[in-house]
């Protein structure tokens, strides 16, 4: 009896997987809303009623039944997009976990491209930070234009911009006589306008960021532009400053060589006091790409990261890594745990390098891991058989 009941199950299964495509998505709707797939672009599958291009009928391995993971679907058809997200670029964050569906609605939309919202709407529902109210606003950012400037899927660097920031702002503001007396008669080829132009907004009508270096308010160029380093120029006006430099570990090294100040200053304007030309983990990204990059690709990732000057004194510190309290720093935030099973310190030395044992020595809060609590190895064997090998 068991026997026969198998091969009938057997004789329905095939006829399921032989039902013809045409009659297997028209029969979709009988269950599902064909009301819901319906709008001003709609996505051609749907139009032609062919489910089945995107969805298995019975089952899958993917949610919604899908046939394969969303974005390798999307890509099946649009493959122009592959060798346009290629070569380096820096993808934009749905682009890069693969979740086409956050801007495009797969099945139908109001607008072109199958865009859940339109122009400014549907960026602004992510990229809320950046909507603001400004005096004076550039008419791309006004009209809600972004894709006048960005790229929607990748760009070269994080900003995403569709050329460099000099050509892509000489594509509307022709490089011509008016402009360079208004730069001093500066040639302006190669440029960065974006180092002094905020490219929204601002309060004033030139649109040039919030917070201004005197010297350059009072078009006095020469009080920096003497033909000295950079670092000795600073130091003419910004003395006290030496102090915070002068520390075993620090970013700057000699005086008049290592990092310039305008490595992470604008000598000119910024958005923000100090004159840092973005958000401080930007900042250092600039230089430490390997560290945020290593950070991204790990499972566990210590919160609040992003501030680097919590745990780092960004001129110099006495302690490796810049710490401001050296291996203490941790104690800042976590002080239920000043009290340690492990011991640490100086009676603690770690056999691998004869060095104190610290916070750092099991965990890796600046790169993060794929174990919990940061740690360096398995909490259930493998962190501690790097040490303790005879267990």
């Amino acid at each position: 009896m068991m026997s026969i009941f198998r091969i009938l199950q057997g004789f329905v299964l095939v006829w399921l997987l032989c039902v013809p495509f045409s009659v297997g998505a028209m029969e979709c709707f009988d269950c599902h809303d064909a009301g819901k797939f319906k709008g001003e672009v709609v996505h051609k599958p749907v139009a032609e009623a062919n489910c089945l291009v995107c969805h298995g009928a019975h089952v899958s391995r993917f949610e919604k039944l899908l046939k394969k993971k969303s974005h390798e679907l999307c890509l099946e058809c649009h493959q122009e997009l592959s060798s346009e997200l290629g070569g380096g670029m820096v993808l934009h964050e749905p682009v890069r976990k693969g979740e086409c569906s956050s801007c495009h609605d797969p099945h139908a939309a109001e607008y072109g491209k199958l865009l859940s919202k339109t122009g400014g709407d549907l960026c602004f529902s992510c990229h809320e930070e950046t909507h603001k109210t400004f005096t004076y606003s550039h008419k791309p950012y006004v009209d809600g234009d972004c894709s006048a400037c960005h790229a929607a899927h990748g760009g070269s660097d994080s900003r995403l911009l569709k050329a460099d920031a000099g050509g892509l702002c000489f594509s509307c503001h022709q490089d011509n006589k008016q402009l360079r007396s208004k730069h001093l008669g500066k040639d302006l080829s190669g440029v960065d306008c974006l180092s002094c132009h905020h490219p929204h907004g601002g309060e004033s009508q030139n649109l040039l960021r919030a917070f201004s270096h005197k010297p350059f308010a009072d078009k006095n160029c020469r009080a920096c532009h003497d033909g000295e380093n950079d670092f000795d120029n600073c130091l003419q006006c910004h003395e006290a400053v030496l102090g915070s430099f002068n520390y075993a570990h620090n970013h700057l090294g000699v005086s008049g060589s290592g990092n310039p100040c305008t490595s992470c200053h604008n000598p000119h304007v910024g958005d923000r006091k100090g004159l840092l030309p973005g958000v401080l983990g930007n900042v250092c990204k600039d230089c430490h790409a390997d560290t945020f990059e290593r950070r991204r690709k790990s499972l566990h990732k210590h919160e609040n990261w992003e501030n680097c000057n919590d745990c780092h004194n960004i001129h110099g510190s006495n302690h490796v890594a810049m710490l401001i309290e050296g291996q203490k720093v941790c104690n800042l935030c976590h002080d239920q745990h000043k009290g340690f099973t492990h011991p640490i310190g100086e009676s603690a030395i770690d056999p691998r390098n004869n060095q104190a044992m610290d916070c750092l020595t099991c965990h890796n809060a600046n790169d993060g891991t794929d174990y919990r609590y940061y740690l360096r190895g398995s909490a259930e064997r493998g962190l501690c058989v790097q040490c303790h090998q005879g267990y």
